[in-house]
């Protein structure tokens, strides 16, 4: 069943109680995420933050199982696990409330369908055998959100809806480099995990850069970016230097976390530029 588990695993990667326990979960989700703004009325430009940040929460939530699982950070990963269920559930509904139209309905209804299986895996009792096949899952659900995301950016029509897609996808890179940091200390062996990993680390890069260089970025964006990439730099050693298989995942957790909650502050900034700021460049 192991193998068979990670063979599954390599495909998946190879391609870029209950009324209680929701209660539970929808206080924590208010709670556990930094600087979130749940509103009542979407506007297209909210919909991509809020359908970007539905990315960030299946790698979170796939990250806190696996600390759970290893005995690190088990409070807080506890409280934010249950958090990002709860705020996933809301965001989802709120999402489907929203659509524009009928192909991200549909596409809804995929993501809908995928996180109903997910959640229950996520749920269960942190154990190393079932690790492999929510690391599955989360990869599942996240590839039907990116979907909703894309639909949604091109929905908008313009170029603040992409850095807000780029810059909300940098806080799903943020998890996921700590979710297979985290994989990886558990001794959770893949080489399909190794190179996802180099990857995410790739593209954080990358994205940071792109989003740096942008023409509609204000001068207070450009500050918040500069000390992201400050922490960046710092964080991407620690990140690399792993060859002598010594982990620290309860400072990558920090860090990840740290990470996370900057980047949620600049993608709000991109949801608030104004056409006076876009004509202003």
């Amino acid at each position: 069943m192991w193998f068979c588990s990670l063979f599954k695993l390599n495909k998946a990667l190879s391609i870029s109680t209950p009324s209680l326990l929701l209660s539970i979960t929808l206080l924590f989700s208010l709670i556990s995420i930094p600087t979130v703004v749940l509103s009542d009325t979407l506007t297209i430009d909210s919909a991509i933050n809020k359908a970007g940040r539905q990315r960030m929460l299946t790698q979170r939530i796939v990250k806190s199982y696996l600390l759970i699982g290893q005995d690190v950070a088990i409070y807080t990963a506890q409280e934010q696990l249950d958090g990002s269920i709860g705020l996933f559930e809301q965001q989802l509904e709120e999402l489907e409330e929203f659509s524009p139209n009928k192909a991200i309905s549909n596409s809804l209804i995929e993501v809908r369908n995928q996180w109903n299986r997910f959640r229950l895996m996520a749920i269960s009792k942190p154990e190393k055998n079932n690790a492999i096949n929510l690391i599955i899952e989360g990869q599942n659900t996240l590839e039907k959100c990116e979907k909703v995301v894309k639909l949604l950016e091109k929905e908008s029509g313009n170029q603040k809806g992409k850095l807000i897609n780029i810059s909300g996808r940098q806080r799903m890179l943020s998890q996921r480099i700590g979710m297979f940091y985290v994989a990886k200390s558990w001794n959770l062996k893949s080489n399909r995990i190794d190179n996802a990993f180099k990857t995410a680390i790739s593209e954080y890069d990358q994205a940071l850069k792109k989003l740096s260089s942008s023409k509609l970025n204000t001068q207070e964006i450009n500050m918040a970016l500069n000390k992201v990439s400050a922490q960046w730099e710092f964080s991407r050693s620690g990140f690399e230097q792993i060859e002598n298989s010594r982990y620290v995942p309860f400072i990558i957790q920090v860090t990840t976390e740290s990470m996370l909650k900057k980047m949620n502050k600049v993608t709000g900034m991109y949801e608030a530029l104004t056409n006076n700021n876009i004509a202003s460049i």
